[in-house]
């Protein structure tokens, strides 16, 4: 089975590189199972029906790629989405968002709770619903698009961070083994090893960040770069190379 993850797309964003759903073909043909790890589309600037709309075409190019099986994990910008999980473990894999390990959890129980606890207390529609038009969320779309996105961020895989991610790490593997993290919300691509823990940072498809895809088959995975110019997206430069199990 060939299993694709992406994240962070942002539809329906004036600051992100992806116009249309339907420019995702190029990459997401050919894959047995797609997972879409939250802010795919971006309900913080859209209308509810708009959203929906942008949903089910997003599924549609998914499906039309040869995909069987499209798993859609909330992410902050998209946690009111009325289907969803707050994060799947796949063969060995767990694959999230990422805003439970940037926004620290509060309370106890099962992960899923506080997850989707978090989600309705911060990210929920009491928090006010479509922000296109508010003046502070304009100002940030047009942070987004003038700045680089290590100057909005400036500290990224500090050390309470790395110790979050282990620590979900370790909650998900009651449920079985984790031996790879796949997450997004940062916009920062990248790899890291913690403690034998393989961490997969997928980046983000802002004008200013840069945008990868997590590839598996079988045991060996892949984060390749994807090439944004010309508002196709193509794919790019192998990143990182790793087979699962191997020290």
């Amino acid at each position: 089975m060939r299993t694709l993850a992406l994240s962070d797309l942002h539809l329906g964003r004036l600051s992100t590189s992806l116009r249309t759903p339907e420019s995702l073909a190029p990459i997401t043909e050919g894959f047995d199972r797609i997972l879409l790890l939250g802010d795919v589309v971006d309900e913080w600037y859209l209308s509810r029906q708009q959203a929906k709309d942008l949903e089910e075409r997003v599924r549609a190019v998914c499906r039309a790629g040869g995909a069987g099986e499209v798993l859609w994990c909330r992410g902050n910008h998209d946690a009111n989405r009325e289907e969803g999980e707050e994060y799947a473990l796949l063969d060995g894999v767990l694959y999230l968002h990422g805003h439970a390990i940037y926004n620290k959890l509060n309370g106890s129980g099962p992960l899923r709770e506080q997850i989707r606890a978090m989600n309705k207390e911060r990210f929920g529609p009491e928090r006010g619903g479509s922000r296109k038009d508010q003046h502070t969320w304009r100002l940030v779309e047009r942070a987004y698009k003038s700045f680089p996105h290590v100057l909005l961020v400036p500290v990224l895989w500090r050390s309470s961070i790395k110790k979050r991610m282990l620590a979900v790490a370790q909650e998900v593997s009651k449920e079985g083994p984790v031996g790879a993290m796949v997450l997004g919300h940062s916009h920062a691509p990248g790899v890291r090893h913690l403690n034998g823990l393989h961490v997969f940072n997928l980046g983000g498809w802002m004008q200013n960040t840069r945008a990868c895809g997590f590839v598996r088959e079988d045991k060996n995975v892949r984060l390749i770069e994807i090439e944004k110019k010309h508002g196709t997206p193509q794919w790019g430069r192998v990143w990182h190379a790793a087979t699962l199990g191997d020290d």
